[in-house]
């Protein structure tokens, strides 16, 4: 940046014969100098506000940071939740199912039980050893009549 300062003065233009005419070119070192440098430190100053408004802006705001990270959980939240309740449901499910087959399966064996034992005490006591003799209470014969009624009476009432 150089700029110069013309003035026009009458003693120039005595002292320099070849020069243009009424005209003197002064220059002003001290004082381009100092504008120069106020300049440039008014620069320096707009470039450093600027750069810490645009720091500024840059900067993570804690609480926008915050509500943008709740928001984005919600979905996944909601997906854990639904995916923990349907487990829950399936886990609810297979335990009444496994009840009721262990449920139906100790009844049969209940039933089974009671068969067993029927048919052992319809059969008649023997013993392995020799000269043992097992004594057993007399049953009373079944009449004819209560071997042919049948079991169910919806089905006697329809004959």
């Amino acid at each position: 940046m150089s700029q110069q300062s013309e003035e026009l003065s009458p003693e120039s233009a005595s002292a320099e014969p070849n020069a243009a005419a009424g005209a003197r070119i002064l220059h002003m070192k001290a004082r381009q100098f100092d504008l120069q440098k106020a300049i440039q430190q008014r620069a320096q100053e707009s470039v450093e506000r600027e750069a810490a408004l645009d720091h500024e802006q840059r900067r993570p705001k804690p609480l926008k940071w915050a509500i943008a990270l709740m928001i984005a959980a919600i979905p996944i939240v909601l997906t854990l939740s639904a995916v923990d309740t349907f487990l829950r449901v399936f886990h609810k499910y297979l335990d009444i199912t496994v009840e009721q087959a262990n449920q139906q399966q100790a009844e049969a064996e209940a039933a089974a039980a009671a068969a067993a034992a029927a048919a052992e005490a319809a059969l008649p006591l023997q013993s392995n050893e020799p000269g043992v003799i097992l004594l057993q209470p007399l049953r009373a014969p079944e009449t004819p009549a209560a071997q042919a009624q049948p079991a169910d009476p919806a089905a006697a009432a329809k004959n």
